[in-house]
């Protein structure tokens, strides 16, 4: 791997444990096995959430079981073995239709996926006031894009992909004969939605900084973490058939349940306190995906 990628560096600090979220025994047995090693878990970054809009609306329970119920045995485990920093993985659907949100604007959550990150940041809230020494932060994420430029690490869904980019790598690898885009008659510029795309290498980046943030941060905070821009499926196709030199094949299909016509935000708040601001422009997005699905057709095995 070095060889192949002189300037990737992989650290061996990394250690892997499969577990579920719902196993409320495995989890405690991770926390306990730390604790018998001499090295306590002290921080956890969640990110463990089913996150498809259209297959929440179907199966809205099993969305509240793994989003819901799964966090609060994260929580109840911290709670039990004294880890005391949180930072949780949310997401800018709480706020409906907006295309300039702000932490503080109105809360609208339009379907089950949006519903159950609202009710875990009310939990988290709530579990911050009741522990003074407690320090959470919930990030809510726009749209992530994009891989890191090795080319080693990318979207990889294992099954139907439920995001723009990963569709458009499997119809350019000839996996799909073509993109199918979920309506054309929302209130926008060229009548598809728009989003606000953030570059999978910021969206790390930005952890990172919300971490060290954690050292000084009492109670519960939200952040925003996106670009301030916003981007139609088109303008999206557009700019991938620029960076690979072809059209992509597309069809109009039917809305999905629960999509919005705009969603884009505003991140002055973590521009200023966390000291961060994104790097990675849209072009970067389309390069880096490309490069990624060039490199792992059959995704990461």
């Amino acid at each position: 791997m070095k060889d192949e990628y002189p300037n990737f560096e992989v650290p061996q600090i990394f250690e892997v444990l499969i577990a579920d979220v719902l196993d409320m025994s495995k989890l405690e047995e991770l926390f306990t096995k730390r604790i018998e090693e001499k090295c306590p878990i002290t921080t956890v970054v969640h990110l463990a959430a089913k996150k498809a809009v259209g297959e929440s609306v179907k199966f809205p329970l099993m969305y509240y079981e793994n989003n819901f119920v799964g966090t609060l045995n994260v929580l109840k485990c911290m709670e039990k073995y004294n880890c005391k920093r949180f930072i949780f993985s949310s997401t800018a659907t709480v706020y409906g239709c907006n295309d300039k949100c702000r932490e503080d604007s109105p809360i609208n959550p339009l379907h089950p996926y949006s519903s159950t990150k609202v009710c875990m940041e009310y939990v988290l809230r709530d579990f911050a006031n009741s522990k003074p020494d407690y320090q959470i932060i919930a990030l809510r994420y726009f749209n992530p894009a994009g891989a890191h430029p090795s080319g080693l690490i990318g979207d990889s869904p294992s099954v139907f992909p439920n995001n723009l980019f990963p569709f458009i790598e499997q119809v350019i690898i000839g996996k799909r004969p073509l993109l199918t885009i979920f309506g054309n008659d929302y209130k926008t510029h060229d009548g598809t939605g728009i989003r606000d795309y953030i570059h999978i290498v910021d969206l790390a980046k930005a952890h990172v900084v919300a971490l060290e943030k954690l050292q000084t941060t009492k109670g519960f905070d939200v952040f925003n973490l996106g670009t301030a821009k916003g981007y139609s499926v088109f303008d999206i196709i557009t700019s991938y058939s620029r960076v690979i030199g072809k059209e992509i094949p597309y069809k109009i299909g039917e809305r999905r349940l629960g999509d919005v016509d705009v969603l884009i935000c505003v991140c002055d708040k973590a521009n200023k306190e966390f000291n961060w601001k994104v790097e990675k422009s849209l072009e970067d997005m389309c390069r880096d995906s490309f490069n990624f699905i060039q490199k792992n057709p059959e995704g990461i095995q």
